[in-house]
Parts: structure tokens; C-alpha cells; sequence
């Protein structure tokens, strides 16, 4: 059995110390290290157990990444706390996953959450993608609320104080979800878990989706206004986008930016809710200083490093949402928009074991729902580098919306969107 250490630089901040590892009778295995990698050998069928030391680099949460500990809290999103087989392997020998038992033992009073279903204070995840991209966290100021929405269950556990009630929290996670489903189809997983956590006071806020998990850090003074509700209903579509389908990274930040800022726009009755995400799009999609040399499935490839003001993938990638959505509803007479292609790639990826669909399969399904108007769209804007303009997002909004926006002054100061 193959087992995978979580990463000990960048958000993890974990290492993992004294792996051993016995059979269901106690009698001890062959454990072989090789770099990040553990090689369990077995002579006999039946359970493995293994037992490590999990040390934390970073005692508090410096993001929703990251992993913290500290006499208050232990908190991570990602599968960044855990060894556990790794799923992508028997996804592609279409072995069984082995059961997983996950206990936690925190102190008197503290309460746990985890994106999985709880018994008896173990959580046993159905499969390896349970454990990929998932939640575990504890504290004993967690306030609890769940609900459900869009065919499936959702729970929030928050903490810490925010110049918001937590119902306005609560009742966007709801809307989110009901919405999302209206668009793309039921909830992909029976639970959706969000932790809310405070950050640090003056840090950039973050956020980060797992296949069913949304972590929000925010700081203490954050209000939760048009970028903090664009950034949940963003993160709650990753459960679609990121989750039950992958492909290239304009369409799993870009286009899934677009998509959220369409819900929430319409979900507030405030389109100029779009608009004024769009045009903060453009502004700093103008500020990225490669947007004329590279492309951007180019710069996903070159592992271009940076916030996501400064990447292709998703300023350009909202807009592009945006510049195919107005094509397509433009070219059909408003018959078809970019959500009938988003339904027939998440179809198609429900047919794989890998969920992916690819960039040639996206502009296909592109070009079926609008023709040739929608083709040069995507050659200009997706495959392309040409420039785009004022112009071409109030012309691109006006199909969408009905209405015209007049756009915001060049040198306008623009509010940084969230690292995720």
C-alpha cells in the first residue's frame, strides 16, 4: 500500500514523523520511505494500521490552505492534515479504496468538524476522494448551523466575531447552493462542510474549496458585501467545477467567476453587481503584463506564480466567461447560453472516472451551442491573445443583462480580489 505525506512547505506546513505501520494483529510491516512516499508491505490480506506524529509549522492559520494549532483551534482544508492511500492510484487501477478510519481525540469541550458524516467519534470517509481536498477542524467556540439546499445537506461551523451576523453567512451559503443546482444540476456530494475562521488583521482574506469542503478566512473587520459573497458563491461551484468535472484552469477559476457572479447578481436582483466584478476584472486583467505574450492555458503550463489579480487564468477567464456567454445567448436569440455548455461538459465528465474534459472537448461543446459567432470568441479570446477592451465587456453585458454599464474610470483604484 502506497501512502502520501502531506507537504511540508508552502500552505501545509506539516511533517510527519515516525510512520509505523502493523497488520490487524499487531505484528509490525515493512515501512520503506521514498521521498514524500511510503511503501507499506503486507505478507497476509486483512486491515493495515498505521500510527505517525503529525507536526504543525505554523501554529496559527495564516490561510483557509493551511494547516494551525494551537491551544485554541486546529484547523486545515485540503487533505493537507493526513497519510492516507492515495486515491488518484487506485482511481486509475480501478482497485478498491481500503477503509479509512479517522478518530479524533480533542480536548473536553471542543467541537470537531469534518467533511464527511460523523459516528461514534471516527469518521470513516466512503472513499479516497473523501480524504482528497477535505476539511478537519476543532475548537471549543465553533457555533454550529446546517441546512439543506439544492439536494444536498450543508453545515457550517464559525467562530470568531465579524461585522456581520452569522445568518447573512448562512443564508448566502443556502442561496449558493439552491441556485447552483438550478443552474448545473442537484449538489454533486451528499455534504457540503464550511468552516469559517478568522484571519489575521491586515492580511489579504482567503478561501478554499475542497470536493465537498469550503474553508473562509477573513479578517475580523471583513463585512460581508459583493466580494465576500462573490468569493462564497465562487467557492460553492467549485462543487461543480473542480469537483464533478476538471479541465484547464480558465474554466475551473475564470469561468466558474463568471458563473458566480451571475448567481449572485441574480440572487440580489442587482445586476450591476456583474458589471462592476467584470470591469474590476478588466482593470486587472489590464495591470497583468504578459496578457499580450502568452495564452492562458500557456501560462497555466508555465506555472506562472501570483495572486489571482495578477493571472490569466482568472481575470482573463472571467471575462472570457463572460465575451462566450453574451456569443452564445447573441447567436441562439437567447435560447442557449454558457450554462447549456456547462450542463454537456458536466454530463460528460459524470461518464468518467478521471472527471476531466478537455479544452478541445469545451470549445466543441462551444461551438455546438453558438455557431460561428461563438468560434471567433473563443479563437480571440480563449486561444488567442489580441487585447480586450472597455468596449467588448459593456457590448458583452448588455447581451447579458439587458442594460448598459458605463465603465469605471481607468485610473479608478481597484480592490484586490481573494487569494485562493
Amino acid at each position: 500500500m502506497s501512502v502520501v505525506a502531506p507537504p511540508e512547505d508552502g500552505p501545509a506546513g506539516t511533517t510527519v514523523v515516525g510512520l509505523v505501520a502493523t497488520d490487524d494483529r499487531g505484528v509490525s510491516l515493512d515501512v520503506r520511505r521514498q521521498g514524500r512516499t511510503y511503501l507499506i508491505g503486507a505478507t497476509r490480506g486483512g486491515p493495515i494500521r498505521f500510527r505517525y506524529r503529525l507536526d504543525f509549522q505554523h501554529l496559527v492559520t495564516d490561510g483557509s490552505t493551511s494547516s494551525g494549532l494551537d491551544s485554541q483551534r486546529l484547523y486545515a482544508v485540503t487533505g493537507s492534515l493526513f497519510v492516507a492511500p492515495d486515491p488518484t492510484a487506485y482511481r486509475k487501477t480501478a482497485r478498491t479504496y481500503p477503509e479509512v478510519v479517522v478518530e479524533v481525540l480533542p480536548p473536553s469541550g471542543w467541537r470537531v468538524v469534518a467533511g464527511w458524516q460523523q459516528a461514534n467519534a471516527a469518521f470513516h470517509p466512503r472513499d479516497g476522494d473523501d480524504l482528497l481536498e477535505g476539511t478537519l477542524a476543532a475548537a471549543p467556540d465553533f457555533r454550529m448551523y446546517s441546512d439543506s439546499a439544492g439536494g444536498a445537506e450543508w453545515r457550517l461551523a464559525i467562530r470568531g466575531s465579524r461585522h456581520f451576523p452569522d445568518s447573512v453567512l448562512a443564508s448566502a451559503i443556502g442561496a449558493s447552493l439552491s441556485m447552483a443546482a438550478g443552474a448545473f444540476g442537484p449538489v454533486p456530494v451528499r455534504l457540503v462542510t464550511y468552516t469559517a475562521e478568522v484571519g489575521h488583521k491586515g492580511r489579504m482574506s482567503g478561501s478554499l474549496q475542497g470536493r465537498s469542503s469550503v474553508g473562509l478566512v477573513w479578517e475580523p473587520s471583513e463585512t460581508l458585501e459583493r466580494a465576500r459573497l462573490h468569493d462564497t458563491f465562487h467557492e460553492t461551484l467549485h462543487q461543480w467545477f473542480g469537483g464533478a468535472m476538471t479541465t484547464e484552469r480558465w474554466w475551473t477559476e475564470g469561468a466558474t467567476d463568471y458563473f458566480a457572479a451571475r448567481l449572485l447578481t441574480r440572487w440580489r436582483q442587482q445586476p450591476q453587481d456583474l458589471a462592476a466584478l467584470c470591469f474590476e476584472s478588466l482593470r486587472n486583467y489590464q495591470r497583468i503584463d504578459h496578457r499580450f505574450r502568452i495564452t492562458m492555458d500557456e501560462e497555466s503550463r508555465q506555472h506562472v506564480a501570483g495572486d489571482n489579480t495578477e493571472l490569466l487564468v482568472y481575470r482573463k477567464g472571467m471575462l472570457a466567461g463572460l465575451l462566450l456567454d453574451a456569443a452564445i445567448r447573441d447567436a441562439s436569440g437567447g435560447r442557449r447560453s454558457l450554462d447549456d455548455v456547462a450542463r454537456s461538459l458536466l454530463s460528460l465528465a459524470s461518464t468518467r472516472r478521471n472527471r476531466n474534459v478537455s479544452e478541445q472537448e469545451i470549445g466543441a461543446a462551444v461551438a455546438a451551442a453558438g455557431g460561428p459567432a461563438a468560434q471567433r470568441v473563443w479563437a480571440r479570446v480563449v486561444e488567442g491573445t489580441a487585447p480586450l477592451t472597455e468596449r467588448d465587456i459593456s457590448d458583452a453585458l448588455a447581451v447579458v443583462t439587458g442594460q448598459t454599464f458605463t465603465p469605471p474610470a481607468a485610473n479608478a483604484k481597484v480592490r484586490k480580489q481573494l487569494v485562493r
